[in-house]
């Protein structure tokens, strides 16, 4: 394993420090009022340190949400419980998943409700690497989704379809948060999301 040279870890540090600083702004002002000199700010660097590292915003903006979500999804991979059994799993994944949205609630407002950021083209690279990450998160949850099929807690049903579908139920709640449409507290966005994802809304005989 090569052993990183100094100049290589300062190197590292100091483009996550920025891409972490872009964050923040971006969280406070969006994508469009985002700006060189404010992450520059932010970040307690110098406008022209921030060119050494990013030939441009665009370039900066990308690089700070991919590796904000990546991040996301690594902490969704590390606390995933498969020591239990499948339902108690996806139960979990869902708090957690809630827990993370919380904490990076700021980054995600930006991220969910200026979209066009995010809209993929057939041949941008930019959005083919977002597209790439998100299909590696549905792949995950479909994992975990596939687990409790394979224990015939779910009927057969594809798993991946499941997964999507679960992902827009908890980011729609997030979004219905973030456009202050609720208050109560986010365990109970939660709890509504396992109980219509399990139980659907058709009212069984005798209910």
């Amino acid at each position: 394993m090569a052993v990183m040279t100094k100049e290589a870890v300062l190197k590292e540090y100091r483009i996550r420090e920025l891409m972490e600083a872009a964050r923040r702004v971006i969280g406070r002002h969006g994508f469009e009022g985002t700006t060189i000199d404010r992450v520059a700010e932010e970040a307690h660097v110098a406008k022209g340190t921030i060119y050494l590292y990013f030939s441009n915003k665009e370039d900066l903006l990308h690089a700070a949400v991919f590796e904000g979500l990546r991040s996301m999804i690594d902490e969704t991979r590390r606390s995933d419980r498969t020591d239990l059994p499948p339902l108690e799993r996806l139960r979990a994944f869902v708090k957690g998943q809630f827990e993370i949205q919380s904490s990076n609630q700021d980054f995600l407002k930006a991220f969910f409700l200026e979209s066009k950021f995010v809209t993929f083209e057939p041949g941008d690279e930019r959005g083919e690497a977002l597209r790439s990450l998100y299909t590696e998160h549905l792949d995950f949850v479909a994992t975990i989704l596939d687990s409790a099929v394979r224990a015939h807690l779910f009927r057969s049903i594809d798993p991946q379809f499941c997964a999507y579908m679960l992902t827009e139920m908890m980011t729609g709640c997030l979004r219905r948060r973030l456009l202050g449409l609720v208050e109560t507290p986010i365990r109970e966005d939660a709890e509504l999301v396992l109980d219509l994802f399990l139980r659907g809304t058709v009212a069984t005989h005798g209910a």
